[in-house]
């Protein structure tokens, strides 16, 4: 190569490479000198630790934990996150209409910013002030000082409106932070009665007044609604109906790991139609007012937070189905596409197996009987069965080789149309709809002699 060309060729790149170091290096200061001629304030909000409003008499401090904004003054709770954001980000953003570079102290006095009638603090990487005096002649303006400047800036009052809010407002209208996955262990109190409910690995279990599995949905949305109540008033009266029998109800809520238990009592008032209800919840002041979602407490029931399926069948787990029905019985083994029993030469196909599988994991209870004994229920025998089992084959270990029930039902009283049932491995009685007992018929009570092998 052209040794003249090949030092043009390196000035060039010299020139390229010492031309994008320059804009790297003064873009970022053009941007932030851009900002602060656009912006009262440039800070970054995730920074900001503490914030004080000082509103003539009175002060509102938040602190920022790890979690959560705490109102520190002039009341502790939870800040209402959403507030305190839409606060700093309204900060962040503060338009700068105009500003007077040396103002007399005339104008700063008239600007009311000599003894301002708001100041906001803020302390976090840098601590910044910034001061809002009197409104201008301009609609929806008002003056403003940053501290440590003594330029008179006229600014939108969208900040004047978000921290003079009272006090209530700043406090989070949630009741708790807390979701249904912090807690181990609820007890329900009421006139009628308790109900305590459980999680044991994972799982929830009504432990009284029943002993029976309970619907992990039904729980968790249960949990939600109570725990996400709405406050509707902070600091209320106690109602004049506290003393009544069966106007109380309460809940005394575990967190995971054991601790101190967070317990909430709900009172009606003597209005049925009343629009809140009262709640005594020490962590949030004592006396609230909540939502008519806290009439939950007085209507929950064990039955309502039952487990109502029949269990859970994953289809490529079954190995074998066993049925039976009027005195027909069938043992199904799968063999490439289709379910076969060897004894009766009968087949299935793995579509209707599917179907079948697909049943059983929908049925739901439509009630439980503890009064109805199995002879009458027609279970002693039962009409029907059904049960899926995993089979291990002789080379597994000995203890594990045979049939592995998975799950499985039996059905009583044939001419019923909502069929008494009896999960396998329970002796609870309980209601089914006759789909499932109407599906175990068709299938085994199949003449063999129709039935074609492929």
């Amino acid at each position: 190569m052209n040794p003249r060309a090949t030092i043009a060729l390196l000035l060039a790149t010299l020139l390229a490479v010492g031309g994008l170091y320059y804009l790297r290096q003064t873009a970022p200061a053009t941007r932030e000198a851009d900002e602060r001629r656009r912006y009262a304030t440039v800070f970054e909000p995730d920074e900001i630790t503490e914030i004080d409003i000082v509103r003539g008499t009175e002060t509102v401090s938040f602190r920022r934990t790890d979690t959560a904004w705490l109102i520190v003054a002039p009341v502790e709770d939870r800040a209402a996150p959403e507030e305190v954001d839409r606060l700093l980000t309204a900060l962040r953003f503060l338009t700068v209409r105009d500003r007077r570079a040396w103002p007399e102290p005339t104008a700063v006095a008239e600007a009311g910013l000599a003894a301002p009638r708001l100041r906001l603090d803020l302390r976090g990487a840098q601590p910044l002030r910034i001061e809002f005096g009197a409104n201008t002649s301009l609609p929806d303006e008002i003056f403003a000082r940053v501290g440590g400047k003594s330029e008179i800036l006229r600014v939108p009052d969208t900040v004047v409106g978000l921290a003079t809010l009272p006090v209530a407002k700043f406090r989070d209208p949630r009741l708790t932070h807390s979701t249904p996955d912090d807690i181990e262990k609820f007890t329900v109190r009421r006139a009628d009665g308790e109900m305590t409910v459980r999680r044991d690995r994972g799982l929830w279990f009504i432990e009284k007044p029943v002993n029976a599995p309970a619907d992990p949905q039904a729980v968790r949305s249960f949990l939600d609604a109570l725990l996400g109540l709405p406050v509707v008033r902070f600091e209320a009266p106690a109602p004049e109906a506290a003393q009544l029998p069966g106007q109380t109800a309460s809940i005394s809520l575990t967190p995971m790991g054991g601790g101190e238990s967070l317990n909430l009592e709900v009172i009606r008032g003597a209005d049925p139609a009343a629009e809140t209800l009262t709640a005594r919840f020490a962590p949030r002041g004592g006396l609230l007012e909540v939502g008519r979602g806290a009439d939950l407490l007085f209507e929950v029931s064990p039955e309502a937070l039952r487990d109502r399926s029949l269990g859970y069948v994953e289809p490529d787990a079954v190995d074998r189905i066993a049925l039976e029905s009027g005195g027909h019985g069938l043992e199904l083994r799968r063999q490439g596409e289709v379910w076969i029993d060897p004894e009766r030469g009968t087949a299935v196909t793995n579509e209707e197996i599917v179907g079948l599988i697909e049943l059983f994991n929908n049925t739901r209870a439509l009630s439980f009987q503890p009064g109805l004994t199995a002879q009458d229920a027609g279970l002693e025998p039962p009409a029907q069965r059904l049960l899926f089992s995993a089979w291990l084959s002789e080379n597994s270990a000995e203890e594990a080789a045979g049939r592995h029930p998975i799950a499985g039902v039996e059905l009583g009283v044939v001419g019923a149309e909502n069929r008494p049932a009896r999960v396998t491995g329970r002796e609870e009685i309980l209601m089914v709809p006759p789909d499932l007992a109407r599906a175990i018929q068709q299938i085994a009570e199949r003449p063999a002699a129709t039935d074609s092998v492929p």
